[in-house]
């Protein structure tokens, strides 16, 4: 039997793009899983970000798809094809188990919630041709699984990844996490992740945990302390809260995890605006004294970035330029994303009256202004002009220079090369993203 599974692209509208430079993480995770419970089966790995993608040559038995909100589009499209032609589709990820009467429309059968306990089963069905409409996955123990398959690919891609939890214990309304993978956040075995992250041949990963410290801090200690002393020449990034960093034992959490290779951290900040952060429920998030978090952070020698959300119905014009401000007070960058509520999170529900007709999933993607706002100066067109102005402005090379020689000596030189390897292709990319936006304007096609 063969499988194929697809990643598919982020383009708006379901063209194609250059692709994020991380192999995409679920499907090399069920290549592995697919070797451990069925190795008679050949599996291929397609990319549709990264290369051409023809769905009428698609030759499998079974065909699968992990779906965010922003690709369901383009994957229920092809699917509906695909099945036309007389193959089996499976469908599973976020947005999958988030809407699956929607996403079973378009498959021959859907996955909700995780695969290790159902894949096999999923697998002889398959072979049989008598797949069931729905496989509930659950939420297993992390003990046993199965390393990534990363030698698959037609493409080639700077990091890889790795995974020592699933869950999160914040309960921030605009994340579907704890939906997800359960209320209950599982961790994985120590000695099991320092094995799979040895045997890789690979020496830049993404952490894809959704909280790389503040899940459980005894166990990150240790976790980070084996790292160090059993991984040579392995550097990550990851994405992590800053409560955390209140910890009596943060300084030790944090020595720890810059000798197991981690280089910079994506954190929670969320918002300026003391309503927007009630309302996305993540005050709990940012601990006593934040700008002091991220010092002590850097000072570590790791890199630090903020993940902000802006134009939501808290948000006031002012906000945009107070995130550059605070960038260049901090002398730190910022990732600013449109809010956006996905569907199967709380932030949904809250906005669900306010959603504007006649937008498609793929415009939930973190650039489009989705839903209405009671100021008249939050239009749109303003939301979205003033998002694409921020990132442009964030992400000059000035500002990027300004800002590698705060992490800290003891991060040198992997946290500052990483901090420039970050920066500066987001800046480009964005300052491109401006210009087409600009030209399409022009044209009177936005």
């Amino acid at each position: 039997m063969k499988l194929v599974l697809i990643s598919p692209p982020f383009g708006e509208k379901g063209q194609k793009s250059k692709g994020l430079p991380i192999a995409p993480p679920v499907l090399e995770y069920l290549a592995g899983l697919t070797l451990q419970v069925r190795p008679d089966v050949e599996v291929q790995l397609i990319d549709a970000n990264k290369e051409v993608f023809d769905p009428d040559r698609l030759d499998a038995d079974l065909i699968g798809f992990t779906v965010l909100t922003p690709q369901a589009p383009w994957v229920y499209r092809v699917s509906d094809r695909l099945r036309a032609q007389g193959k089996q589709v499976l469908l599973g990820g976020i947005h999958v188990t988030a809407l699956p009467d929607e996403a079973a429309a378009h498959a021959d059968a859907i996955v909700l919630g995780e695969a290790e306990q159902i894949w096999k089963g999923l697998l002889d069905d398959a072979e049989k041709r008598s797949l069931k409409p729905v496989y509930q996955g659950g939420f297993p123990e992390l003990k046993g699984l199965p390393h990534p398959v990363t030698n698959l690919w037609n493409t080639n891609y700077v990091y890889g990844y790795f995974q020592t939890s699933r869950g999160c214990p914040h309960r921030c309304t605009f994340c579907s996490v704890h939906e997800f993978f359960g209320g209950k956040v599982r961790v994985r075995p120590i000695d099991e992740v320092v094995a799979e992250i040895a045997a890789s041949k690979r020496r830049l990963f993404w952490g894809i945990d959704d909280n790389v410290w503040g899940v459980n801090m005894n166990y990150t200690i240790e976790l980070y302390r084996e790292m160090g002393k059993n991984l040579t020449g392995k550097s990550w990034f990851g994405s992590g809260d800053l409560v955390s960093v209140d910890h009596p034992r943060s300084a030790e959490l944090l020595k720890n995890a810059r000798s197991a290779g981690l280089t910079a951290v994506l954190v929670g900040w969320e918002s300026n605006n003391i309503g927007s952060l009630e309302e996305y429920k993540a005050t709990n998030k940012q601990g006593r004294q934040r700008r002091d978090a991220i010092k002590k952070i850097r000072d570590a020698g790791i890199e630090v970035m903020l993940f902000m959300m802006i134009g939501g119905r808290q948000d006031r014009p002012e906000d945009y330029e107070g995130i550059l401000k605070l960038c260049d007070e901090l002398k730190v960058s910022a990732h600013p994303v449109m809010t956006t509520p996905f569907p199967g999170t709380e932030l949904y529900k809250i906005y669900e009256p306010y959603l504007i007709p006649g937008h498609d999933w793929d415009s939930f993607d973190g650039n489009h202004a989705v839903f209405s706002h009671d100021d008249p100066a939050m239009s749109v067109e303003f939301r979205e002009d003033a998002i694409v102005k921020l990132r442009a402005e964030l992400f000059t090379i000035p500002r990027i220079l300004s800002r590698i020689p705060q992490v800290g000596w003891r991060g040198f030189p992997m946290s500052h090369i990483t901090s420039w390897m970050i920066q500066y292709p987001q800046g480009r990319a964005f300052k491109q993203f401006a210009r087409e936006r600009e030209e399409l304007k022009a044209k009177g096609v936005l």
